[in-house]
């Protein structure tokens, strides 16, 4: 991977984050995500989400 992928590849990461924050709760819920995951998700660093109880 080049510098320059890895620079796109954190300007696509923070449009991202960008995006789902913009997203109101209830959508975020209907994509089974909560808000205090964003980043992780994004990043793919969270826990694993098949673990998690559905609310």
């Amino acid at each position: 991977m080049t510098a320059m992928d890895r620079v796109a590849r954190i300007y696509q990461r923070r449009r991202a984050i960008r995006h789902l924050r913009s997203l109101s709760d209830h959508c975020l819920k209907d994509i089974g995500i909560d808000r205090s995951e964003i980043v992780s998700v994004v990043y793919g660093t969270g826990r694993d989400r098949s673990r998690r109880r559905v609310r």
